[in-house]
């Protein structure tokens, strides 16, 4: 007799349980629940930031007109932004933010300056570009979440053991050496 390692074979078909992928899902934001108040303010904050950044950055703030697009990109890639930031702050261990972590929040930001100007583009190519920056951001958003929930809450309540962590990365917020005593 051979045992099937999937978990979705061993439910029962009458449970009405959704698959485990959509579970994963579902408990993001029991993870987002979890997160401190100087979490939350900091995904607020730096929301706030990113906002700002934005429209200082393509001409929003000079009065350039973007139209609709540009204002529903900004906040959009703000939002996103915040709440990548909110995962950085007090990360549990195991989800600590690297340096390797920015790399596509970044370059998401700067897709959002592009893509929300007033610069002489094809609307379609700003468009493209501004959902593909949103996407960009939206993703790494769920990896970050997705490795704090593996730490956190683990398959079956308990953290997993097997979570992937980057050893090739520096830590983004460096701890300080505890002085031997």
């Amino acid at each position: 007799m051979t045992v099937n390692s999937k978990p979705e074979a061993h439910l029962p078909p009458s449970t009405g349980q959704a698959p485990v992928g959509r579970a994963r899902v579902r408990q993001l934001p029991q993870v987002l629940r979890s997160w401190h108040r100087s979490r939350v303010a900091a995904t607020g904050v730096a929301a706030g930031v990113a906002a700002v950044f934005l429209m200082a950055a393509n001409g929003m703030i000079a009065g350039a007109g973007t139209g609709w697009t540009g204002y529903a990109l900004v906040g959009a890639g703000s939002v996103l932004a915040g709440f990548l930031a909110g995962s950085y702050v007090n990360a549990p261990i195991g989800a600590a933010a690297t340096l390797c972590d920015l790399r596509w929040p970044v370059l998401g930001l700067f897709g959002a300056v592009w893509a929300s100007s007033t610069r002489e583009a094809l609307p379609a190519a700003q468009t493209a570009v501004g959902i593909l920056s949103l996407a960009v951001m939206a993703w790494a958003l769920h990896g970050r979440l997705e490795l704090e929930r593996k730490v956190t809450l683990g398959r079956s309540g308990s953290p997993d053991a097997d979570v992937e962590a980057c050893t090739d990365c520096r830590p983004l917020f460096p701890t300080k050496p505890r002085p031997q005593d």
